[in-house]
């Protein structure tokens, strides 16, 4: 099949490049950066179990140019989440019908929000477990190779994972999209926004015991609110995530070193994904642990540990605070938990923790993954 990816980055390039090594027909949507890279330089797999390099790839860095060519059989979609109103509107302009949709984005909403503008039948559900990332523009290395989670129930989903198969990228097939897409989030959860906000390691976040609480409790929150849905979790390509719920019924003593080896060895040299997004005024974190906090609202589930982490990662991103007010200043972040709002959160500053983290702002941010759906929530599908 000829397939279109859209957002030629760590995920796209390796997904695209795989696919176009087996053979595929594959045009690249990217940057002007990425695009003279690969013009120049072609197209560069490497890392984990991976290895390959696309002299030619077609690229374009204008979604204007990919009109004219001949129209794709599938999309697939791998920009990041706040991305997502320019892409639905780039992919509402094809003149003929729209192909099917691979929405590989991470996070809750992405697909709602497709899905009321380019109709339902169109998405198709993704999850990608692989930790990759961008070495430089047309270089994209996989620290750990896992593999990729693909929702059935579309007409084509049995295809994509055939030619996803034959192309190395260790595809499964999911009945259920939003177990694969809840599940996923899981993992996009542990020492994320934690990191982020303190400029640490996640291994260092989990050998700090009060940190690693408030970790664990956003952990938590999130799979109280998955219950609150009927959403179970579930296991994905290279990842135990339906461990992790009975990881966390232990003591948190027993849990932290654990998860804390599983968080180190799990991305490699991959800094979490959040830490980007400081000060650049857009940031995941609506789509992440703000989707947690969303969905607890609605289902009146108290989720403080997320509140506080999508609260502080919004005003770091918005520019609102110095990133230096929190920067290697767990005290900070930790006061700031402890005067969170619900006894769920259970944080004793004590004479170890000064209570001069910023003060609480409404974020500006925080509600992106709620805004992205107008309807009732149901109660056995998001």
């Amino acid at each position: 099949m000829r397939y279109l990816v859209y957002g030629a980055g760590a995920v796209g390039g390796l997904v695209g490049g795989c696919l176009a090594l087996t053979g595929n027909p594959v045009a690249f949507l990217g940057r002007q950066d990425t695009r003279r890279a690969l013009t120049a330089h072609g197209l560069r797999l490497t890392g984990d179990r991976t290895s390959g390099l696309l002299p030619e790839p077609h690229s374009v860095d204008r979604f204007d140019a990919l009109l004219d060519l001949p129209s794709p059989d599938i999309i697939l979609l791998t920009i990041k989440a706040y991305d997502l109103p320019t892409a639905a509107e780039d992919l509402a302009r094809f003149t003929s019908p729209l192909p099917p949709v691979v929405c590989m984005l991470n996070g809750i909403g992405a697909e709602a929000y497709l899905g009321e503008r380019l109709g339902h039948q169109n998405i198709i559900p993704a999850s990608v477990t692989t930790a990759v990332q961008v070495d430089e523009p047309g270089t994209i290395r996989v620290e750990r190779r896992r593999g990729l989670g693909l929702g059935t129930g579309h007409p084509l989903s049995r295809s994509i994972f055939v030619e996803m198969r034959a192309a190395g990228l260790q595809p499964r097939l999911y009945s259920s999209p939003d177990r694969m897409k809840w599940s996923k989030l899981l993992t996009n959860l542990v020492a994320n926004a934690t990191s982020a906000i303190l400029g640490w390691s996640p291994a260092a976040v989990y050998r700090n015991a009060a940190l690693a609480r408030l970790e664990l409790d956003s952990l938590r929150e999130a799979f109280r609110v998955m219950r609150g849905l009927g959403v179970a979790p579930l296991n994905l390509p290279g990842v135990p995530v339906a461990l992790f719920e009975l990881l966390l019924a232990l003591p948190d003593a027993l849990i932290r070193p654990a998860l804390g080896r599983f968080v180190a060895s799990g991305r490699g040299a991959k800094p979490p994904s959040l830490q980007f997004d400081i000060g650049r005024r857009r940031s995941e974190i609506g789509w992440l642990n703000g989707a947690v906090v969303a969905w607890g609202a609605r289902l009146s589930i108290p989720t403080p540990a997320n509140n506080v982490l999508t609260e502080v990662m919004s005003e770091l991103v918005m520019g609102e605070v110095d990133p230096s007010a929190y920067r290697a200043r767990p005290e900070a972040l930790l006061a700031r938990a402890a005067g969170a709002p619900s006894p769920g959160v259970r944080y004793n500053p004590a004479s170890t923790v000064r209570r001069d983290g910023p003060p609480a702002r409404s974020s500006q941010i925080s509600t992106t993954a709620l805004e992205t759906r107008e309807e009732k929530p149901r109660s056995r599908r998001m």
